[in-house]
């Protein structure tokens, strides 16, 4: 959403070398649009998805008529149709004046552990990426955040430091054991680079000794794709690689016309998130290659992306000028219609939900009658109803907030799920 950063594109189809897949471009694009209100008049940018109980989960930065940033969060059952909570009103506002975080946030990357959710920032004291940090949030429902302390978890170098201007553009990942981040990084050139650290706890992190372990072109003009910088990595985990997905842009686009609008993407490969290797059919995309609609000017910026292990699947959002884009790649043509194909046959949406909750049956028919009970902490049902058919709607407002256990049986089949009530 900062147009300082650098952005993200890629072909209507295209093969991307070592991950030996092919990436369709969604018709259905965009996917999201920004709203024309105060929280979102300027614009929305930043996407980052996990996908929890059932539901795909955005944070995304918005951009307010007051020009301050701040972080919203939307669901949805399929990756297409989004739906914004609370009418558009942020989860994640700017800190008390004074602050280093009290005038812009964006960038958010989310993740959930044993102890709940977190959410990595960029904060500013202004709507400019100098003397930007990141900080970090916690919440027990991904919706009501809290900050983890007065000050960011992760600050610029020293003056002359690769990464002395700013940092922004988290991307974390924890695999059990230690959390992994990189950032985009930029010293007084401007020169964007991208950072590796770690942390045991997710809290203090530890900048890597070899930084910056992906690099673009040098501080005097380079006309390669990449050659003013790169910036705004995604990073996935799969069979022990991680894979990264990033942005460079060259000193072209500044000679041109100073509007970063051809923007490229590459994809590197790593066994240990710091030692990495560039594709050599880097750049794989770039602004207007094939499938680009109008929708789409200025992008694709700052991805994310998930893979979906249940069908083999990934997704893969972006910002454009005005909203944002999807695109999926797979190895056995799952249809993008059908993103939740697992051996569970109930599923509850969204999840957590504050007044209305859908549950869907996978192979139902349209005479199987259904009895949908709800039971509280202490075991006492506090809510039943019938279902003849694979879809109903309920009413859950009249719930109390709290977590409930969920029956779903009929004369064949019994199944339980787990369902958290705002």
């Amino acid at each position: 959403m900062n147009r300082i950063y650098l952005t993200f594109s890629f072909l209507c189809i295209l093969k991307l070398g070592d991950c030996q897949t092919q990436w369709v471009r969604c018709p259905d694009n965009l996917v999201m649009m920004k709203n024309n209100d105060f929280y979102e008049g300027v614009a929305i940018g930043s996407p980052s998805v996990i996908y929890d109980s059932d539901t795909l989960k955005m944070l995304y930065g918005v951009g307010g008529r007051d020009s301050k940033g701040r972080i919203s969060y939307a669901y949805s059952s399929d990756g297409i149709s989004w739906v914004k909570y609370n009418n558009n009103i942020p989860v994640f506002d700017v800190s008390g004046p004074g602050n280093w975080d009290d005038f812009f946030l964006d960038t958010p990357d989310w993740l959930k552990d044993s102890s709940g959710y977190k959410l990595y920032y960029f904060g500013n004291t202004q709507n400019g990426a100098a003397g930007g940090s990141i900080g970090l949030a916690t919440s027990p429902d991904g919706i009501n955040w809290t900050r983890s302390g007065p000050q960011p978890v992760l600050a610029p170098g020293n003056p002359g430091d690769w990464d002395g201007l700013f940092i922004a553009d988290p991307t974390v990942l924890f695999d059990g054991t230690s959390y992994f981040m990189w950032y985009t990084g930029a010293d007084t050139t401007w020169q964007a680079r991208i950072g590796f650290a770690t942390s045991p706890d997710g809290f203090t992190w530890t900048k890597y000794g070899g930084n910056p372990v992906i690099t673009g072109g040098n501080p005097q003009p380079n006309y390669s794709w990449e050659g003013f910088g790169v910036a705004c990595p995604t990073v996935l985990k799969r069979n022990n690689k991680f894979e990264m997905y990033y942005c460079g842009v060259s000193w072209w686009d500044f000679a041109d016309n100073g509007v970063i609008d051809t923007i490229k993407n590459g994809y590197a490969t790593s066994t240990d998130g710091a030692n990495w290797v560039k594709d050599p059919q880097n750049p794989l995309f770039n602004t207007y290659s094939a499938g680009y609609k109008i929708t789409e000017h200025r992008g694709p910026w700052t991805p994310d992306a998930i893979f979906m292990s249940n069908e083999s699947k990934y997704y893969l959002w972006y910002e454009t000028a005005y909203g944002f884009g999807l695109a999926t790649a797979d190895d056995n043509s799952v249809s993008i219609n059908n993103p939740h194909s697992d051996n569970n046959p109930v599923h509850l949406f969204p999840v957590p939900a504050a007044s209305s909750l859908t549950i869907k049956i996978s192979g139902a028919g349209n005479k199987d009658v259904n009895i949908i009970a709800f039971y509280n902490e202490i075991g006492q049902e506090v809510l039943r109803e019938t279902l003849t058919g694979n879809v109903l709607h309920l009413d859950v407002s009249g719930l109390l907030s709290g977590i409930y256990l969920v029956s779903i049986s009929n004369s064949k089949t019994f199944h339980s799920q787990k369902f958290q009530k705002l």
